[in-house]
């Protein structure tokens, strides 16, 4: 069984895909820490274009039981789970998911971990590229200003000092640059359910998706 679960930064996605598939005794993928792995690996290494792509397709990249991305490169194994999360890699993110070649790999890496078990995965494409005939989709919307303030509360746990103003204008900026992007831009698939989880809480998410799953 495969559950797609996309959406826009701060949507609810990851929080929410966690807990379903927890609930559902099912593995968890967050295809956006992927790409978040290969803006990290350019950024360590000071790497773009096709020497990024290059490094990318040497590198091992696997989740443990709790969700944590574990990288493998250069002979060494790394848990990046936090560092992947900061406003550096948040800002570059976009550029590099927008690569095709740096997609075309993640979504290699992504296929071959769902075809070993059944998976909830979220991302911006899941549904519609990536597992276009996923048993079940969904896609998670709320207002930039309260994605703003899920990801401020984020960036505070983590000692992070931003504004949440600044943090809402990068929204609207990586929005704008994931949909607009060449190849597998970020839509809602025709099949998919929305949820607007603005003024939701994540409890009320978990359990419609659960219900709608387990019908």
């Amino acid at each position: 069984m495969i559950i797609a679960v996309d959406g826009p930064a701060g949507s609810g996605k990851s929080t929410v895909s966690k807990v379903v598939a927890k609930n559902l005794g099912i593995t968890y993928l967050d295809s956006g820490a992927l790409y978040r792995a290969c803006a990290y690996i350019g950024i360590t290494h000071n790497l773009t274009g096709d020497a990024l792509c290059d490094k990318v397709s040497h590198a091992v990249m696997e989740f443990d039981t709790a969700g944590n991305l574990f990288l493998t490169l250069d002979g060494r194994t790394d848990d990046i789970s936090k560092v992947i999360r900061t406003p550096e890699i948040a800002a570059n993110v976009s550029a590099v998911a927008a690569m095709e070649k740096i997609r075309a790999q993640v979504n290699e890496k992504l296929r071959y971990m769902a075809s070993k078990t059944s998976v909830i995965m979220d991302g911006r494409d899941i549904g519609t590229f990536v597992f276009p005939d996923a048993d079940y989709k969904f896609f998670l919307v709320a207002s930039p200003r309260e994605r703003a303030r899920r990801r401020l509360k984020d960036y505070e746990a983590m000692g992070l000092t931003k504004t949440i103003d600044e943090i809402e204008q990068e929204i609207i900026t990586r929005d704008k640059l994931d949909s607009e992007r060449e190849h597998a831009p970020l839509k809602k698939a025709e099949n998919a359910e929305e949820i607007d989880t603005t003024d939701l809480t994540i409890e009320e998410v978990i359990s419609i998706i659960t219900a709608r799953v387990s019908a």
